[in-house]
């Protein structure tokens, strides 16, 4: 008997190790056009090489985000689209995230504001920019992070 509890422990172990998940994490998204706050729930799996970051909303399942991340090749898969790193980073006061377009763009660019720890930061589009926080921030505070990741943005199209 003594030998069937260790296995089952064992098993249990094993599935639980192999997957690893972070659930219902609150998240705010504040959008550049008005002045709206909307409120998401992040759910993180993370399988062997991709990390599944799931934004879903009880309000609205249209909003809904789902996000793969591959992490042996560093690419992010959203619906349709992949994004692949343009090997520029942003720094917050918490995080270094990388940058990700399309490879070729389309009608016009999209650009992923993204850490594999934390998730997306900001999606940074014409007429759909918004950014994602884990902490309500005012109206003035939002304004600013827009300004510094579109300065950040601003550098490498220069480049």
């Amino acid at each position: 008997m003594k030998n069937v509890n260790i296995y089952l422990v064992l098993l249990t172990f094993f599935f639980t190790s192999c997957a690893e998940k972070r659930q219902n994490i609150p998240v705010f998204s504040y959008y550049l056009s008005n002045d709206s706050i909307k409120k998401f729930q992040l759910n993180i799996n993370k399988n062997n090489n991709l990390i599944n970051f799931e934004y879903s909303s009880n309000k609205d399942s249209v909003r809904d985000l789902l996000l793969k991340y591959n992490l042996e090749k560093d690419f992010i898969i959203e619906r349709l689209d992949t994004f692949f790193t343009k090997g520029e980073t942003y720094n917050s006061k918490e995080f270094k995230f990388k940058l990700y377009q399309r490879k070729e763009i389309l009608s016009h660019n999209r650009v992923l504001v993204f850490n594999n720890t934390y998730g997306l930061l900001a999606n940074l589009a014409f007429g759909k920019d918004f950014i994602l926080l884990r902490d309500s921030v005012s109206k003035s505070e939002k304004e600013v992070i827009y300004k510094k990741l579109f300065r950040n943005l601003n550098k490498i199209s220069i480049k």
